[in-house]
């Protein structure tokens, strides 16, 4: 091998083995800095032996020659395996070291894909293990271990780790059977016992590990500098609201009472009974909600950060992605007020930032220090898309989906694991709106919320219609007492069923009102719209995920406007509207569903009790799909609560109840067979069926939201767009690979406004050409295409059988 060595970025060059030696040791120390404290020495030994594998010389011949792919070339399993023995002798828990160095380049897998049968161990009898990729892992053992007997006695001393010798003579044959016989161990667990939370230990420390690693490596080796931290002061919220609200209305009393009940308990209740810790934040629609909740993660993160000196990072997740278009506005206001510009604290991530992984384009040579070739490493994914495709969450606010917190904290994957350590770092979880989270996953839900408050998260679970996510005196309530007298607004009563076209009569005769109609399906939507035009309602408008985000915001934004000007406008909505939007009609009409989602259309009706009683019709319609979107058991616990006319607030009371009702009906299995796949370790394996009935599925199966297949459609409906589009392109051209991250992060700022997400199944009849080269992932609609592709009304233009 010579006095060749391999540097920070993962190709050789001449020299002494210093920049190998640098890089690991940077990797280590700053994935330290990441882990909790009891994790710490974990982190640090994974990032000390990761990249270890690869002083070898198959790994030189490798770089020399790209189509060189000899097993003798992979350096993590190997890596793997040393880290495991030196975890052994100090003590740690090797099969989590493992398990994070073997899969730093990919996805977690189940611990016995990735380990021979513990009775097959002893050499040449593991050369035959009936697994084709890990056989020939195996059997390149022998060769690396006579490659590394010359470069590590140089390296490891260097890096404060022990004399490899022993490990090379042969431990390392006992470490790997040791191993096996704990991933068999881990196979067979008894299922039925794995609801305790103490052998979920095992999996929070295997993803914090894992996540602190990759997201050191692919950072140091992107040559990524994190944001400086900032102080945000804890009144931020009082002080804007105090320039910004009317001090009139119906409702205005109530949401400064909810103000300050949860003001004065995160003042005034221990700082223990606030962080870590789960808490609660219920209140009716319209009360104030989600700057109530901002106030209370600023106040408890000020108290913390005098208290221990540590800085909270504050998470707001949200189900849809209408909804953080307009938390984002609510929070950019309360910031630009101080006067702190919001792209330094505040970071939007979900589906749109980045491309995908999987790119389809060319791969690029650079020259890297002293003109030596940069190849990529044993992914497929390179450093700087890895870096777009994964935020690490370095914000002080970060507002993001429900998707993203629950695939981090139900994960395996690579880019969605690399953010987990932020929350473990310390944060505030807010989850708002959590009523439309998927019953049927509760279980699994409840558990992992009960078990952050261990990682260093305080959880506050916030909706007008409270799920039991959490058990009995598990969480405490911010707003205690309720908050008392609060106005019934809305009579909820069932009507006749009706077809669509017989809808559209109806609301027709009723064109004197503002009236907002829900239903279940684009397709139903876009029926009635079109049954409705027709009789030229004066102000008809329509919402829904198949027209861009800019056109919602106008939308919305004109439809605001009549309304507070008393004109009759007329809605037609999919399930958009619903959750936390700020509209207040008249009146409305809502095709069946569950109760929390009628509960929170009629949060849309008289909103601001500036009316007397006004009614939500409840109609089932003969072209509706409830069934297929909710499932009959939600529709069926709907339909009996509301058996006859009933008040919101009654509604309301009931809730509880009928929670219960579902969670007694409801299949819970796929959620409980996750739950047991956690203690296992059981990330992913092959040949897995999912929606097979089993006791036995790997995490790789969850889904928090099923999806098919989806593309990202950008259109280019005005200068604004067309700006947003020429900014992508240059800034993926930027050299430097911290400024390419930053440019790419704000092109694609703006380009969310003009970017629709259809599934692939629905877009494939009308598909428009990819915005990039080879990137088929991410479409466009150009000016010139608009009248094939996007009705300025309705949105994007497919065929109407197609879809929900």
């Amino acid at each position: 091998m010579g006095s060749d060595r391999l540097t920070s970025a993962g190709y050789w060059l001449a020299g002494h083995g210093e920049q190998l030696v640098e890089h690991l040791r940077a990797v280590a120390q700053l994935a330290c800095s990441y882990a909790p404290r009891e994790l710490a020495e974990l982190a640090e030994l994974a990032g000390l032996v990761h990249d270890l594998g690869k002083a070898t010389p198959f790994f030189q011949k490798r770089l020399a020659d790209p189509q060189y792919q000899a097993a003798e070339a992979n350096h993590s399993y190997i890596g793997a395996l040393f880290g495991a023995w030196v975890a052994r002798q100090r003590e740690l828990d090797a099969l989590v070291v493992f398990l994070a160095v073997a899969r730093h380049h990919g996805a977690l897998r189940s611990p016995w894909e990735l380990l021979p049968n513990p009775q097959d161990i002893d050499p040449p009898d593991f050369f035959e293990v009936d697994r084709q990729g890990l056989r020939r892992t195996l059997r390149a053992l022998p060769k690396q271990l006579e490659a590394v007997r010359e470069s590590w006695p140089v390296l490891c001393p260097a890096l404060g780790l022990p004399d490899p010798a022993p490990f090379c003579d042969g431990e390392i044959w006992s470490t790997l059977r040791s191993l096996a016989e704990e991933a068999a161990r881990l196979s067979y667990l008894n299922l039925s016992a794995l609801e305790d939370a103490s052998l979920r230990h095992r999996y929070w420390m295997t993803n914090i590990v894992f996540s602190c690693l990759i997201d050191a490596d692919k950072k140091l080796a992107a040559g990524y500098r994190p944001p400086p931290r900032e102080p945000l002061a804890p009144d931020l919220v009082r002080r804007y609201l105090a320039e910004h609200v009317s001090s009139s209305g119906t409702l205005q009393p109530f949401r400064t009472q909810l103000f300050e009940t949860v003001d004065r308990h995160v003042s005034t209740w221990p700082l223990a009974a606030l962080y870590p810790a789960q808490l609660t934040l219920t209140a009716p629609t319209g009360a104030g909600k989600t700057l109530t909740a901002l106030h209370a993660a600023l106040t408890i993160r000020g108290r913390v950060e005098a208290e221990t000196g540590r800085r909270l990072r504050i998470i707001y997740a949200l189900p849809y992605i209408n909804l953080i278009e307009q938390t984002d506005g609510v929070l950019r206001a309360v910031l630009q007020h101080a006067d702190i510009e919001p792209d330094r604290v505040l970071l939007d991530h979900h589906h749109l930032a980045p491309l995908s992984s999987r790119s389809t384009a060319p791969v690029t040579t650079a020259q890297g220090p002293r003109g030596a070739r940069i190849v990529p490493d044993e992914e497929d994914i390179e450093v700087d898309d890895a870096l777009l495709l994964a935020e690490s969450w370095d914000a002080e606010i970060v507002l993001t989906t429900f998707v993203q917190v629950f695939h981090t904290l139900v994960g395996y994957q690579n880019r969605a694991l690399k953010k987990l350590h932020t929350l473990a770092e310390g944060s505030i979880l807010i989850l708002d709106e959590v009523q439309v989270l998927d019953a049927h996953y509760w279980p699994l839900l409840r558990a992992l919320l009960a078990d952050l408050p261990r990682w260093n998260v305080t959880v506050i679970l916030m909706t007008a219609t409270q799920p039991r996510l959490a058990e009995p005196g598990q969480a405490r309530e911010l707003v205690d007492p309720p908050l008392q007298g609060y106005p019934s607004r809305v009579l909820v009563r069932p009507a006749a069923p009706r077809s669509v076209p017989e809808l559209a009569e109806a609301l027709a005769l009723a064109r004197d009102r503002s009236q907002l109609i829900v239903v279940n399906s684009v397709r139903v939507s876009l029926e009635l719209y079109r049954a409705l035009e027709p009789y030229d309602p004066p102000f008809l408008f329509y919402l829904s995920t198949n027209i861009t985000p800019r056109d919602r915001a106008c939308r919305l934004s004109e439809i605001r406007q009549l309304l507070d000007a008393r004109q009759p406008v007329l809605l037609v909505s999919t399930q958009v509207v619903e959750a936390g939007v700020d509209v207040d009609f008249a009146t409305g009409w809502r095709e069946w569903g569950p109760l929390e989602s009628l509960l929170q259309v009629a949060g849309r009706i008289n909103r601001n009790a500036n009316r007397d009683l006004a009614t939500l019709e409840l109609v089932a319609l003969a072209e509706g799909q409830g069934e297929r979107v909710y499932g009959r058991i939600l529709l069926d616990a709907a339909r009996e609560s509301i058996d006859g006319p009933r008040r919101d607030i009654e509604l309301m009371q009931i809730l509880q109840e009928y929670f219960a009702r579902i969670e007694r009906r409801i299949s819970q299995a796929h959620a409980e067979s996750l739950l047991a796949a956690l203690p296992r370790l059981d990330y992913d394996r092959s040949n897995v069926d999912c929606k097979k009935r089993t006791d036995s599925i790997p995490v790789s199966c969850f889904r928090l939201i099923e999806e098919l297949p989806s593309l990202s459609i950008v259109v280019e409906q005005d200068e604004g767009a067309t700006r947003a589009i020429a900014d992508l392109r240059r800034a993926l051209e930027v050299k430097d690979p911290h400024e390419r991250r930053f440019a790419v992060r704000r092109a694609y700022r703006s380009l969310e406004a003009y970017t629709i997400t259809p599934l692939l199944q629905r877009a494939v009849g009308n598909l428009p050409p990819p915005l990039l080269y080879g990137r088929e992932d991410l479409r466009l609609i150009s000016r010139d295409q608009l009248p094939s592709f996007y009705d300025e009304k309705t949105g994007f233009k497919w065929d109407l059988n197609q879809f929900l």
